[in-house]
């Protein structure tokens, strides 16, 4: 296999496992995250500090990034998860635009726009292509479990009370459940299995950029649950394969052809025609299947 396709599957594994973290937050507690990008860039950049500025071991660096992440998230879920969803979205969107002006000026610590690195694979093999496979098998292996914790949570006692909590707050708190207590723990866990996902992509850059964690991430993670249906943890994979495996691996591979008879400025038009094609895509699955291309009525409800 390819360095490129190894690359490409390990992208679409994390962020199927993003779209999952979404749907737990979004569809399971009724949890409106803008601020994906700011978990996955804090993950990441805390990731490359601690294994090339301060020579940690790989595990125990990915350990400490987690936990670091779980208390931010803590911290700020207690802030702003008594909100309205409307005030929780701009407090997380402008979260993840605090974290990238802090990694675009504190050239000291992140390098800014020189970048930090190089972030090599936790592990040291004789060949590379051995160490990119392996790692591509983790990820995929951690996205599995990532989107089997998503099926399966529902149909706990604390999935239940989280859909509970989601549906009727207020009648929730009236029979003496913690809401707000339960909706940071939930927010903060959630949160960390982003940071996790972060601070695994910064091995696959090696070198690390703020222009890694654009606004473009969170938008993708949502438009790829949206697609495929918000209410099934499968419309996660549906809506990523289309929106990662499909635009920007699969037609961006066979457009490249194209862009050799017809010049430099068809490959610079790409991506606002991907944009555009999104776009028309969501309007045709809001037109046609509101619920997405993955619906299931009853799921991620108590109704």
């Amino acid at each position: 296999m390819s360095s490129y396709w190894i690359q490409a599957i390990s992208f679409v594994a994390i962020f199927i496992a993003l779209a999952g973290s979404l749907y737990l937050q979004s569809s399971i507690g009724g949890i409106t995250n803008f601020g994906i990008v700011g978990f996955f860039g804090v993950a990441m950049y805390l990731y490359t500090i601690f294994v090339v500025t301060l020579a940690m071991p790989p595990l125990l660096a990915l350990l400490a990034v987690v936990g670091i992440v779980f208390v931010v998230a803590l911290v700020l879920g207690r802030v702003i998860l008594d909100l309205g969803p409307q005030s929780i979205l701009v407090a997380t969107l402008a979260f993840a635009t605090i974290i990238r002006h802090l990694a675009t000026v504190l050239e000291g610590v992140t390098g800014a726009a020189k970048g930090i690195g190089t972030v090599k694979m936790p592990w040291d093999f004789e060949k590379t292509s051995d160490e990119k496979i392996l790692f591509m098998v983790v990820l995929i292996v951690l996205a599995a479990i990532v989107l089997l914790y998503a099926a399966k949570i529902k149909k706990t006692p604390y999935g239940r009370l989280m859909l509970s909590i989601k549906d009727n707050e207020v009648l929730s708190e009236s029979l003496g459940k913690a809401t707000l207590n339960h909706k940071v723990i939930y927010f903060a866990f959630t949160s960390a299995i982003i940071g996790l996902f972060g601070a695994l992509t910064a091995p696959i850059y090696t070198y690390i950029f703020p222009h890694f964690i654009l606004a473009d991430v969170t938008f993708v993670v949502w438009i790829a649950l949206l697609l495929g249906g918000r209410m099934s943890v499968w419309g996660a994979v549906v809506g990523i394969a289309v929106t990662k495996f499909l635009f920007d691996y699969g037609i961006e591979s066979v457009l490249s052809a194209f862009q050799v008879r017809m010049g430099p400025a068809f490959g610079a038009m790409w991506p606002n025609i991907k944009l555009a094609l999104f776009g028309a895509m969501l309007i045709a699955i809001f037109m046609f299947r509101p619920n997405g291309i993955v619906s299931r009525k009853r799921e991620g409800s108590l109704q």
